[in-house]
């Protein structure tokens, strides 16, 4: 291959590197700035939102007052039959008496409806964006060997990257590069 072939070739894939570089650093920035900013990121695991939200979608949701939500806003709460599961769901319905919050929540693929409350004083989520199935890749990085591939690649390709620099033959001095 010729000189300049050899050069298209570096810049391609230099171009190819700093675009997918690029897109990854967006898609991370996308998930993790918001932490910064006092928003939560959550990897959602049910369609029951479906189509505005789906299965392993990444939601970020903000902390507001029970009494700013309002009909049509999408919102994040506990379950109401128990455990820690959280809900994200559309405000159907919402009153406020006696200090606390009663809503009436549904997902838009489901049939049925929720119905909570939350003191006034409480606090629930509203969701601010998703970012479509960068839920599934968080969720596999945060398992056990994700967190392990996110340190172990990483460090082999430097040594092998350090072990090919020190074991690449020397230029004479004062040649050139093809």
């Amino acid at each position: 291959m010729s000189a300049g072939g050899h050069r298209a070739r570096r810049v391609a894939g230099a171009a190819l590197t700093w675009a997918l570089g690029g897109f990854v650093f967006a898609l991370l920035g996308a998930a993790v700035l918001p932490l910064t900013l006092g928003m939560h990121t959550y990897s959602v695991r049910s369609g029951s939102m479906t189509p505005t939200i789906d299965t392993g979608d990444l939601v970020v949701a903000r902390t507001i007052s029970p009494t700013e939500a309002g009909i049509g806003d999408i919102v994040m709460f506990k379950d109401p039959e128990g455990g820690d599961r959280l809900i994200s769901h559309r405000v159907r319905a919402v009153h406020q008496r006696h200090g606390r919050s009663f809503f009436v929540t549904r997902g838009d693929a489901n049939t049925g409806f929720e119905r909570w409350n939350v003191r006034d004083d409480g606090t629930i989520g509203e969701i601010v964006y998703r970012v479509p199935k960068l839920g599934f890749v968080l969720g596999r990085i945060s398992s056990g060997p994700g967190r392990i591939g996110l340190v172990v690649i990483p460090a082999v390709v430097l040594l092998a990257l350090g072990l090919a620099r020190i074991w690449r033959p020397r230029r004479p001095e004062g040649a050139r590069h093809p």
